[in-house]
């Protein structure tokens, strides 16, 4: 195979990693806060020695910094809500929310950057709208809930998302992802404390099998997946990055319905809109790209 192959095959394997997250978020006996707390924590000490052989481990100005600590409050904040989604309904559910992160992102980089409204962006948000409409009215209102914290994680996952583009050259990819980590950790250590003083019954440390799955989830979900991920983008368009991430969803679904059997408390509307918003994500970038050749060919 040749670099870019070697590429695209790194990329999905990476993708087929972030697929297991909605599972192993279901399967470790944790409150979402302190299962963040923990991946967090593992995740940013097992970066150290890979920051140490890349020669990364340095940290940016103070005021970059403070930008990048920032911003990791808001992933530690998507973290939370996401596994909190998990906990409320199931990994099926959170794990679909995730679709609407585009549509989000499309907004926050409106807003934050002052860029036009997109056209195309908006429609591809309406048209996911009727596959949310479908999952909602025919779930339990518990799950209900799930749903609504999970679409809370992907705004929050579509303002870091904005902010990171914003100021991604002030720093390297690993040495940003060190940072926000690490501010995810310190952030929830504030309030681990105070939660676990008024909910002394919730487990704080891991079992024996949620140290297992915790490692999974920190070492080769995050740290192997991210660095596969980096490697790979400096050899692929963004169209094919895109379309591969896409497929997280995916997934995430099919390892939730084979290993968790979330189907058992799912019906067919549900993966009606399933497959109603799944397409349109998929579609979303071969759509991007056919417009951008029609500008070209106008242009030329």
């Amino acid at each position: 195979m040749d670099i870019k192959q070697k590429s695209y095959l790194s990329l999905h394997f990476a993708v087929f990693l972030f697929g297991f997250t909605g599972i192993l978020g279901a399967v470790i006996d944790l409150p979402a806060i302190t299962l963040v707390w923990w991946r967090a924590l593992i995740t940013w000490i097992g970066l150290i020695p890979i920051l140490y052989l890349t020669k990364e481990l340095k940290l940016p100005s103070r005021k970059d910094f403070l930008t990048f600590f920032f911003i990791g409050i808001l992933v530690a904040i998507h973290w939370i809500c996401f596994y909190g989604a998990i906990k409320l309904s199931n990994s099926s559910v959170a794990m679909i929310c995730l679709a609407t992160i585009p549509v989000f992102t499309t907004i926050c980089e409106t807003l934050i950057n002052k860029n036009k409204w997109n056209r195309s962006d908006i429609f591809i948000g309406i048209a996911i709208i009727p596959g949310m409409l479908l999952i909602v009215q025919n779930i339990s209102i518990q799950f209900q809930l799930g749903f609504l914290v999970g679409i809370i994680a992907s705004i929050f996952s579509a303002i870091f998302a904005t902010l990171n583009k914003k100021h991604i050259t002030k720093g390297t990819s690993m040495q940003i992802t060190w940072i926000e980590l690490f501010s995810v950790w310190c952030f929830i250590s504030l309030f681990l404390p105070f939660y676990h003083y008024y909910n002394p019954t919730v487990a704080f440390l891991p079992s024996g099998d949620d140290w297992i799955y915790l490692i999974i989830l920190s070492v080769f979900c995050t740290i192997v997946a991210f660095v596969l991920v980096v490697k790979s983008l400096q050899h692929l368009s963004a169209f094919s990055a895109m379309l591969c991430f896409n497929l997280e969803l995916v997934y995430g679904i099919l390892f939730a319905a084979l290993f968790l059997q979330d189907y058992k408390n799912l019906n067919v509307s549900f993966y009606l809109g399933v497959i109603v918003i799944v397409s349109t994500v998929i579609y979303y970038p071969f759509y991007n790209k056919s417009k951008s050749k029609l500008v070209e060919t106008q242009v030329s």
